[in-house]
């Protein structure tokens, strides 16, 4: 019995890039917004001058694991997703803790989606998962875009700046290897 001829699988090569990997339509238009200009690389995939995605470029998430790179990459987008899914740029004067926890009746800030009120419960397991110290590292970096010298002040107990970089840059991989379950971003099978 002879047996039927597959297809191989197409893989995307060097000229066409993987669509995950490049800068979604919501980190355009916030680097649009910041003034970031945003340029085509070697493998054709879109670059924002944003630290978290010059980390990927560079390989600072996973020096020695390309696949490992990506997928943190990837985990720290979708914090990015969830965060803007909550809304919560427009409430700079409520404290996040704050919302929600008041009495009865109409409760100030409070959006009107169901979407948003789960994002910012999501939001809040993301927080407990990576830590106290994680946590706002992992908050200034991915979401609010600053990179890693700016956060050398939340390793107050090391005086010598290369290893505060390297302290913060240690906290960011771990966070997002505990947050990869919960925003379902997770490694398949090899």
């Amino acid at each position: 019995m002879k047996r039927p001829k597959v297809a191989p699988r197409r893989r995307p090569s060097a000229a066409e890039p993987d669509e995950r990997l490049d800068a979604t339509p919501e980190r355009l238009a916030r680097a649009a917004e910041r003034g970031q200009s945003t340029e085509r690389g070697a493998d054709r995939l879109r670059r924002i001058g944003d630290p978290f995605d010059v980390m990927r470029v560079h390989r600072a998430l996973a020096p020695h694991d390309a696949r490992l790179n990506d997928l943190r990459w990837l985990i720290g987008e979708a914090l990015r997703r969830l965060h803007q899914r909550a809304s919560l740029d427009a409430l700079r004067a409520v404290v996040p803790e704050r919302i929600g926890g008041g009495g009865f009746g109409p409760r100030s800030g409070l959006p009107l989606s169901e979407m948003a009120l789960h994002a910012r419960d999501k939001l809040r397991e993301a927080e407990r998962l990576s830590g106290p110290a994680a946590w706002p590292i992992l908050r200034r970096i991915v979401i609010e875009g600053a990179g890693v010298r700016d956060c050398r002040a939340f390793v107050a107990e090391v005086t010598t700046t290369w290893r505060a970089d390297a302290i913060v840059t240690d906290r960011l991989r771990v966070a997002l290897d505990a947050l990869g379950g919960l925003l379902g971003v997770v490694a398949g099978r090899r």
